[in-house]
């Protein structure tokens, strides 16, 4: 079967002179998934119109790096004496490269009429692909009735207790936003018609859950309505306290990933503005000494670390740091760009022999002990680096601060058993480059529900007349799912720092 051939265009210019002794102008830019050998204006419309190919668009190369020829993608169409009609379509014949030396031709219209960019697909066999997509759809859905798999990631709050110099929540919009919180009743709401397809889910994205009024009693009402769900969230540890710590380990929280991007005290706080080393370290401590008092796997403690310039050369140590605290996994990734900014000077991308120096060291260190890690992949680069101070960094803050007092009595529960889902029993669907729209649903401020945080459209909003499980299962969800089956180039798709490589995907060692 013929693979599909996607096109993107977008209109940036249209003069019209109402003069018959001037020209008309249009100008922009197209992309396609395959290399485009030839074009021509299609037969019917007036000879006189100039088409120019292959100008050049750095700035479109910019935002669509995947597509063959991007840095020459302008054209602009000229008609002498003033006579381009502006109806809704323009008609262009395109030679495109289906394989080696073979081409075909292809007609497709521009409406010149539309604003942003646009998405031509031509598919020779449509017939045969939505025959295909509807199959794994429906295997899917088959599947994830008896093996649930869905992960849930949302804020149950929209504050945060730091102001960490590559976050949003730095930003005085996001800061001064006014309090959005839901409550255990709120949640047990969303969750009743999709819990039985999910596995998993996350209590925190991009906001600090510890500092919701309403935690214990969201963790105490997930556990006692829905006890198959492996429950999660992402903290700074600040507020890990000995009440919190209590309620993670009677209530079997599944895993617990901490923010932390420093060996050193200076490091950290420094990074994390509002941090106190010390006490995140004594309240981590203090977990990992619960979970040995009473010989407990949950939680499982995983660590993100945000590699920068100000952190990289403690990057190697901190994996020590963590092997001495407990913890399972780390997740090294880069520092990426978002709404507020898209170039940042902490950023490694600037400095990639320096991050390709450290990865190895990195590496190397894990290679000692008992820890998982993930690493962004190297970058391409014919340069070294050569770091001129020592590497040797001092563990001495990390190992003066002594574990927080466990003030309050823990009365834990025996482990629960995971029984959900797992990839192998959605082995069909090993060959997608991207599983998110099939195993997630991101919640945005109680409502909104995205299939990724990185993805672009909202696939629907929760209210009185649609719910989680509608919303996943809707049109537009099943769209998304069916660009991932057919190998399918989604605009939407294109800001994810996945298929850029600076967020790591699998555990290196």
């Amino acid at each position: 079967m013929e693979p599909i051939i996607n096109f993107l265009y977008c209109i940036d210019r249209i003069s019209i002179s109402n003069n018959p002794d001037m020209s008309d102008r249009i100008d922009g830019w197209l992309l396609c998934s395959n290399k485009i050998r030839g074009a021509r204006v299609s037969e019917g419309i007036n000879p006189n119109i100039i088409l120019n190919v292959g100008m050049p668009r750095p700035d479109v190369a910019l935002h669509f790096i995947d597509f063959p020829d991007n840095d020459k993608c302008g054209f602009s169409i000229i008609a002498e004496n003033g006579n381009i009609s502006l109806h809704n379509e323009f008609n262009l014949e395109l030679e495109i490269e289906v394989s080696s030396g073979n081409t075909k031709s292809i007609e497709i219209a521009l409406n010149l009429n539309a604003s942003g960019i646009q998405e031509i697909e031509v598919d020779d066999n449509k017939e045969l692909s939505d025959s295909q997509q509807k199959h794994i759809e429906a295997k899917f859905i088959k599947t994830l009735k008896t093996h649930p798999w869905l992960t849930i990631r949302m804020d149950i709050i929209n504050k945060c207790n730091l102001r960490c110099i590559m976050c949003h929540y730095k930003e005085e919009e996001i800061h001064s936003q006014p309090l959005n919180l839901i409550t255990a009743s709120e949640l047990k709401h969303q969750l009743q018609d999709i819990a039985p397809f999910v596995k998993h889910i996350m209590l925190s994205c991009g906001f600090e859950p510890l500092m919701s009024k309403h935690f214990s009693e969201i963790i105490i009402m997930l556990r006692e309505n829905y006890p198959h769900l492996e429950i999660g969230l992402c903290t700074n540890g600040m507020l890990l306290d000995s009440k919190i710590r209590k309620i993670l380990i009677e209530n079997n929280v599944t895993h617990v990933i901490f923010s932390f991007d420093g060996v050193t005290k200076n490091t950290l706080e420094k990074i994390r503005l509002g941090a106190d080393y010390n006490k995140i370290i004594g309240n981590i401590k203090a977990l990992r000494d619960l979970k040995r008092k009473y010989k407990r796997n949950f939680p499982l403690m995983f660590m993100d670390f945000v590699l920068m310039k100000a952190n990289i050369h403690e990057a190697p140590a901190f994996v020590r740091m963590c092997a001495e605290l407990g913890f399972e996994i780390i997740d090294f990734r880069h520092l990426v760009g978002n709404i507020y900014f898209k170039v940042h000077d902490e950023m490694l991308i600037h400095e990639k022999e320096k991050y390709n120096y450290f990865r190895q060291l990195i590496i190397d260190e894990s290679k000692k002990y008992p820890i998982d890690v993930r690493l962004p992949e190297p970058f391409e680069t014919e340069g070294s680096y050569i770091p001129d101070v020592s590497l040797e960094i001092d563990l001495s803050d990390f190992d003066a601060v002594i574990s927080a007092e466990q003030t309050l009595e823990v009365i834990p529960s025996p482990d629960i058993v995971l029984k959900g889902g797992n990839d192998t029993d959605f082995h069909f669907l090993s060959n997608l480059s991207c599983l998110r729209p099939f195993n997630e649903i991101m919640i945005i401020d109680q409502e909104k529900i995205l299939p990724c945080s990185y993805y672009n459209d909202s696939m629907g909003k929760l209210d009185d007349n649609n719910t989680l499980h509608s919303i996943f299962f809707n049109e537009k969800y099943q769209k998304v799912r069916r660009n991932k089956i057919l190998n399918r180039f989604d605009l939407y798709c294109n800001n994810c720092p996945i298929i850029s490589n600076l967020l790591p995907t699998d555990i290196i060692k």
